[in-house]
């Protein structure tokens, strides 16, 4: 087994006090490294009229990983903003490097991150690689100077990585030079994981959707397929978002007062222990790349109803589940019926050890470790960015 490598990894989401909830999927990435590499994470935000001038960092372990925080000003000009973000971002390299921790590889996370993580890399003379798990690019909303950010981004790192195969589809004709090779998200295991024994509940069948309350996750559609069900279901919703105000209208207009739960957000242990005790998984989204909470429900041996879009069909196979179009609230309750009709055939345990299998820690964190070992490996033949290193070591 060869050495740990030292990763720097840079999101542009990720977990912040005042947005607990926010990128807690490139969290997980993080945390599945460190199982076997020294990591550390540099997270940075934008701060509207903050108290300092340029940029201010934090730092400390938060769940066993490094981690050091860069907020900087959010000017009206957004160039300037990136250059505050930049100047915290080298001073937390600064540090690093005082402190002996000279990256091998700086992982970037979302197109937005590549630009500082492609000058860090070079300065480290480490690879560059950028995992993509935006939804908009399949949306149209990655275009003019965002759409030239990614392409130039993506053809300068060593690899871009997007969590689905269908994400790996559009990345490729947004930056036809890149290297693209589809790396799934990741699940924590000794969090989600199956009940010890049957699941047996008094009551109706337990629906469950997780997810942010915006209109592309279609909740909407959601409620209207439980309203056509007749046995009583009943359906928890966790997650936060502007829609939640208007949803508890719609619960209100069709009559599912008694029938539907809106619990905000909940951590993720308490998020686990509903899938345990749930009976069905439903995600009725208009736009996803590769959910995590879909690979949550599996490791939880949860079977799901899940609509076809996106990288979902990657997940969702007749042992997992079963899928419907978007949009559709009678097919969506169609499909509910026949899997609770037929759930005591599952077996469960199976579903939760494929599960663990493809997107646990260890899974993951061996895809990525082949992968950065076979790029150093290849130094000056990979990219721009691996050319220049090599030609700055002559």
């Amino acid at each position: 087994m060869s050495a740990p490598l030292r990763i720097l990894v840079v999101p542009k989401w990720y977990p912040w006090p005042e947005r607990p909830f926010f990128g807690l999927f490139c969290r997980e990435h993080a945390r599945a490294l460190a199982h076997r590499h020294e990591v550390v994470v540099l997270a940075s935000l934008a701060t509207p009229s903050p108290p300092f001038r340029a940029y201010e960092l934090t730092g400390g372990v938060e769940d066993g990983i490094r981690t050091i925080r860069v907020r900087y000003r959010r000017p009206f000009l957004r160039p300037a903003a990136m250059g505050f973000q930049l100047l915290g971002m080298l001073a937390a390299l600064r540090r690093l490097r005082r402190e002996g921790f000279r990256p091998d590889v700086v992982h970037a996370h979302v197109y937005q991150a590549a630009p500082p993580a492609l000058i860090l890399g070079r300065l480290s003379r480490a690879i560059v690689v950028v995992t993509e798990h935006y939804t908009g690019f399949a949306r149209g909303l990655v275009s003019g100077y965002d759409r030239a950010l990614a392409r130039i981004s993506f053809q300068q790192a060593d690899l871009v990585a997007p969590v689905s195969r269908e994400l790996a589809g559009q990345l490729r004709s947004v930056a036809p030079g890149a290297r693209v090779e589809p790396v799934p998200n990741v699940v924590d295991t000794d969090t989600f994981r199956p009940p010890s024994g049957a699941r047996r509940h008094a009551g109706p069948p337990r629906l469950l959707n997780v997810g942010t309350l915006s209109e592309k996750k279609g909740h909407e559609h959601l409620l209207e397929a439980l309203a056509m069900l007749p046995g009583g279901e009943t359906l928890a919703i966790v997650g936060e978002g502007e829609l939640h105000g208007h949803l508890e209208r719609r619960v209100d207009a069709l009559g599912l007062g008694e029938r539907v739960y809106l619990l905000g957000p909940r951590p993720k242990e308490e998020v686990a222990e509903m899938m345990r005790e749930a009976d069905l998984f439903v995600l009725s989204s208009l736009h996803e790349n590769l959910p995590v909470v879909l690979i949550e429900a599996q490791a939880s041996g949860l079977p799901a109803v899940a609509t076809r879009v996106g990288g979902v069909p990657e997940l969702i196979d007749p042992e997992a589940g079963e899928l419907v179009e978007p949009g559709d609230p009678a097919a969506l309750a169609e499909a509910i019926a026949r899997s609770l009709a037929r759930r005591g055939e599952l077996d469960w345990q199976a579903l939760a050890s494929r599960a663990a299998e493809r997107y646990g820690y260890e899974a993951i964190e061996r895809r990525w470790t082949a992968l950065y070992e076979e790029l150093l490996s290849r130094k000056g033949t990979t990219s721009a960015a691996t050319n220049a290193r090599e030609d700055s070591s002559r």
